[in-house]
């Protein structure tokens, strides 16, 4: 996705977390971030949005930023922190350098990138804990795929993190992508025979490397242990 269509991704789903969040009571369960309540969950992100503001501001990680609305209504503090990362990332400032933990991307794109995903993945946990998510966009969706793979597992894939170097292919309309782990590298390989493919729609394959969807959700072909392995390299490297 270009820049223009994630940040205007990245208000999108922004607002509709806000609103899901207004929806349900505070302390409904989230059922994608076991233990946690709508409320933790929107403290989550609007930490994360104001930890991302400041480490723009800044030009490296801050060793502190605000955690606790202190007395103010969750949402409402979820808010102003949305707006403020909003207002930071510009997307016609994209390519302009910006201190990030990506060794490849030391752009202020690559924080445009990621705060959509976070913020999208997040605002289908607080849809579903009324019961109703709505699927991610299509195009938001199989960028996200393409971000899990390279960027996740390409920087934080520790050592014998369920890497057995069999092929498997993600395949969603339009789209597809061979990998192979082996000891701390993701291999894309797209000549490669899969062990296994697994299809789907691209919300669905997202969110399901991400834990929010089940694999009944997706077509698995082949051994579904290495489907399984991705997952569970996945799980590893997000947390």
């Amino acid at each position: 996705m270009d820049a223009q269509a994630l940040g205007s991704a990245l208000r999108t789903e922004a607002a509709a977390l806000a609103v899901a969040a207004d929806l349900v009571p505070g302390n409904r369960p989230v059922p994608g971030c076991p233990g946690m309540t709508v409320t933790e969950l929107v403290r989550h992100v609007g930490s994360v949005h104001r930890l991302v503001t400041r480490w723009i501001t800044r030009g490296s990680r801050p060793a502190e930023w605000p955690r606790e609305p202190n007395g103010a209504d969750p949402v409402d503090w979820y808010r102003i922190g949305a707006a403020s990362l909003i207002a930071v990332l510009n997307p016609a400032r994209a390519a302009e350098p910006a201190a990030t933990w990506c060794p490849w991307d030391r752009t202020l794109g690559f924080w445009l990138r990621r705060m959509a995903h976070e913020t999208a993945v997040h605002r289908v946990d607080a849809q579903a804990a009324s019961g109703l998510a709505a699927p991610l966009v299509p195009a938001l969706a199989a960028d996200g795929i393409d971000e899990v793979l390279k960027l996740w597992l390409g920087c934080h894939l520790p050592p014998g993190a369920h890497a057995d170097g069999r092929a498997i292919t993600l395949r969603v309309p339009g789209r597809e992508w061979t990998v192979a782990l082996h000891e701390q590298v993701v291999d894309f390989c797209p000549d490669a025979d899969p062990a296994a493919v697994v299809t789907g729609s691209a919300s669905a394959v997202d969110l399901w490397l991400w834990g929010r969807a089940p694999a009944s959700e997706l077509s698995i072909e082949g051994d579904e242990a290495v489907a399984h392995a991705l997952r569970a390299a996945v799980a590893a490297v997000t947390g």
